[in-house]
């Protein structure tokens, strides 16, 4: 074979190597790349979608919408009630529901549900005050705003002991943003037990033999 056909074969195999070297290197910029989801990643991205009234986990009174949103190993669940006040920021509870246990952290926690809301954006754990009810402890601060209005902040964590969890949940940690025009009663009443204990699955005689924890920030969390 004459050189100068060797030659040009040869430029032309380089040349359809290169050509076959940049269509897989498009091919691999363009694939998309399967990588595990991490639980910031998971909240960070995850929208709530509204569902029904009646899919409220617990029987909060003026409940105005409900959203959820199903993330790595829990669900949360956000019920807005409705504010006749003129405080700025919204009225509501936000529920989490678990399958998997740890320690509660309450900074982590705060971080997983957006912060404080206004005005408790200040608000350190040693503000809290501790209360007792029919389901257990709780916790709560207050904040006065003229002489009517009255904005409370308060946690509480709920588990199978006290009342049927969601789903194949074991535990729920509950936050509640309320201002009302009334008094502290009343603005803690979607977070006490005839709310949050009040639901179509709720069995009124708690589990025989169940331990309720001295403090709801002292529970397990999600890893």
């Amino acid at each position: 074979m004459p050189r100068n056909i060797c030659v040009e074969t040869r430029a032309l195999q380089r040349l359809c190597a290169l050509v076959a070297g940049l269509v897989l290197l498009t091919a691999c910029e363009l694939a998309p790349i399967d990588l595990p989801v991490t639980l910031v990643q998971a909240e960070e991205t995850t929208q709530f979608i509204a569902v029904p009234l009646h899919q409220a986990w617990v029987a909060a009174p003026g409940a105005i919408f409900v959203s959820e949103r199903d993330l790595v190993n829990s669900v949360e669940q956000r019920i807005g009630l409705a504010n006749h006040t003129l405080a700025a920021g919204d009225n509501l509870l936000t529920l989490r529901a678990r399958t998997r246990g740890g320690r509660l952290v309450y900074d982590e926690f705060l971080r997983r549900v957006g912060g404080l809301p206004e005005p408790f954006t200040s608000l350190t754990p040693g503000d809290l005050l501790t209360g007792e009810d029919a389901l257990g402890p709780y916790l709560w601060a207050e904040e006065r705003r003229g002489e009517s209005t009255i904005c409370v902040l308060a946690f509480r964590r709920l588990d199978s002991g006290a009342r049927q969890m969601p789903g194949r949940s074991t535990v729920m940690d509950v936050m509640l943003r309320n201002c009302v025009n009334g008094d502290v009663e009343q603005a803690l009443g979607p977070i006490m037990a005839a709310s949050v204990g009040n639901h179509p699955v709720y069995s009124k005689t708690p589990a025989k033999g169940a331990v309720r924890m001295l403090s709801p920030l002292a529970g397990p969390t999600p890893q």
